[in-house]
């Protein structure tokens, strides 16, 4: 089969098995699999544990939480959600956050959750968060991390916290 017709039938296949390609499930399945690509991880051989809305993934022997969000759940949605992220493993290093903003953001116009580019990421030292916090909204995100990075900048920033990691002290 030529590329381009295979091309054709995995998005017909994606409308016939994802009636909601904009669900949370398949939106943080994707936020997965961006990351492990983002850091040049295998993603046949990647440790990574939890399922669902909690995901740990290492990178070295920094671990990261992967949650998502999205200002539409659905593509019948008329309204934009507030954006807050689920935080629910504060026992990693840190908290990896993607925002599929879409493009332009808070609109359903062109909202693409395959495009990486319509996706900003925030890493986030999870010393940086108060233990008992459940999530974090949008602005407060944006003003204690700035506006985040886009994908091609995601390594570069998950480095750059692996390298100001503080060292195992073991007794």
């Amino acid at each position: 089969m030529e590329p381009q017709r295979l091309m054709l039938d995995r998005d017909a296949f994606l409308r016939w098995h994802c009636s909601n390609p904009l669900a949370e499930e398949l939106r943080e399945a994707y936020l997965h699999w961006l990351v492990l690509h983002a850091l040049g991880l295998d993603p046949g051989t990647a440790r990574a544990d939890g399922i669902g809305p909690e995901q740990l993934l290492w990178f070295g022997d920094l671990s990261l939480a992967l949650a998502s969000a999205a200002y539409f759940q659905h593509p019948a949605q008329q309204d934009p959600n507030p954006i807050s992220f689920k935080l629910m493993a504060l026992q990693a290093d840190a908290q990896l956050l993607g925002l599929l903003e879409g493009s332009p953001p808070s609109t359903l116009e062109g909202l693409d959750l395959f495009d990486p580019d319509q996706w900003r990421f925030w890493v986030v030292p999870s010393r940086a968060l108060h233990a008992e916090r459940l999530s974090i909204g949008l602005n407060p995100l944006r003003r204690a991390q700035g506006d985040g990075v886009l994908l091609a900048d995601l390594q570069t920033a998950v480095r750059r916290l692996a390298h100001d990691k503080p060292p195992v002290v073991t007794v």
